[in-house]
């Protein structure tokens, strides 16, 4: 308490003026009482000069991250966004796993932001310096004030991002050596799992977190499900035309359910579980959702292929009542044979003397469930 009754009691001041030459005794007085006693430095302008000092450590403090509504000031006094704008370039930098948001709203940088902001600044600095963004909205404010053309500002600014694009990319090896001295090589921790269906290459399997298998002759990335466990799945290849990936097997769930996985239609726009609103936006919601599934938000507790899907269409067996999924055949395929709901956590257990099971084509007239083929284990029919 003391000592912060003493800090409390500080006060900052203008030094004196000193001339050359002039001799100043320090002395530090111990007498209490005495108006000579004060801990702090003080100097008498009239002769003799005295004066008493006390040396104390302390240390400075860097300034707290910005908030979000800090940062909305800077960008409005910078001239960066509108007042439309401005929310959506937060969101996007959170989207993208650049910052994170925390307690009292502060925008946290991640690992990945500062590595790309430290790039782009060793690179070209006004491609993260506000500078160059303000001087375009600022041309765009003109054209609104009807003090510049149109075609004047886009051309400025194309062939402004033009020269810096090329200079960025006469560069990039700058931001190579910062990526490799931050992350590790996908090439070096990943183990050859499945073969990819475009260049027949293995595809390697990095664990994650995020998970996902990784083409290093391409330098291609597949995110993969989050949430359970993927295994191999005996070399077969996806029915879709054009695939012809290797699958997996995503299990899930205590106890699992396990489901048949292609690692391009998951992340194929044509096969995701999230409906677009129409056609045009949904490549651009693939985008957000690639860009969500590498920062490691992929949780995946369901089937990670839709109803539809030719792999899950041939392990259909029957509609499942209690959810908008189905119920299809558990792909491993016994000892332990098994039916698994692909939207919710239901499992219907099949007897154990079962030694084969097939889905057939052939479907009930009334139900329109797939008939399936028993065949029991020798002596052991009922």
């Amino acid at each position: 308490d003391a000592d912060k009754d003493g800090e409390e009691d500080e006060e900052e001041r203008s030094i004196p003026e000193f001339t050359k030459g002039e001799v100043i005794p320090i002395i530090k007085s111990n007498v209490s009482g005495s108006s000579s006693a004060s801990s702090k430095v003080s100097v008498a302008t009239s002769a003799p000069v005295w004066a008493s000092l006390d040396v104390k450590e302390k240390m400075t403090s860097p300034p707290g991250y910005l908030t979000e509504s800090e940062l909305i000031g800077m960008m409005e006094k910078h001239g960066i966004g509108t007042d439309a704008s401005i929310p959506t370039h937060i969101e996007n930098i959170q989207k993208r796993n650049y910052v994170r948001l925390e307690t009292g709203r502060r925008l946290i940088p991640n690992k990945l932001g500062l590595v790309l902001v430290q790039g782009y600044h060793q690179i070209d600095s006004g491609l993260v310096l506000p500078k160059v963004r303000a001087e375009i909205e600022g041309q765009c404010n003109r054209i609104a004030k009807g003090e510049m053309e149109k075609d004047i500002v886009i051309l400025n600014a194309l062939n402004i991002f033009e020269k810096k694009f090329h200079f960025f990319v006469q560069n990039i090896g700058r931001m190579d050596i910062l990526f490799g001295s931050s992350f590790s090589k996908l090439e070096d921790v990943g183990k050859p799992f499945t073969r990819c269906g475009l260049s027949r290459r293995y595809l390697q399997y990095i664990p994650g977190p995020p998970p996902r298998l990784y083409n290093k002759f391409t330098e291609t990335v597949y995110p993969l499900p989050s949430g359970g466990q993927i295994k191999q799945w005996s070399g077969r290849t996806c029915p879709v035309e054009g695939c012809n990936f290797e699958l997996c097997l995503y299990s899930v769930g205590a106890p699992p359910r396990t489901f048949p996985l292609c690692p391009n239609c998951f992340n194929s726009a044509d096969w995701s579980l999230e409906e677009a609103e129409n056609e045009e936006d949904k490549e651009d919601e693939n985008k957000e959702r690639q860009i969500r599934r590498i920062a490691g938000k992929n949780l995946v507790l369901e089937c990670p292929l839709p109803d539809d899907h030719p792999l899950i269409e041939e392990l259909y067996v029957s509609p499942d009542p209690d959810s908008s999924g189905i119920f299809i055949l558990d792909p491993h395929f016994g000892p332990k044979w098994r039916l698994v709901g692909t939207r919710d956590a239901t499992i219907i257990h099949l007897p154990k003397n079962i030694d084969k099971l097939t889905v057939l084509d052939e479907t009930d007239e009334v139900t329109g469930c797939h008939k399936i083929k028993v065949e029991f284990k020798a002596g052991e029919s009922p």
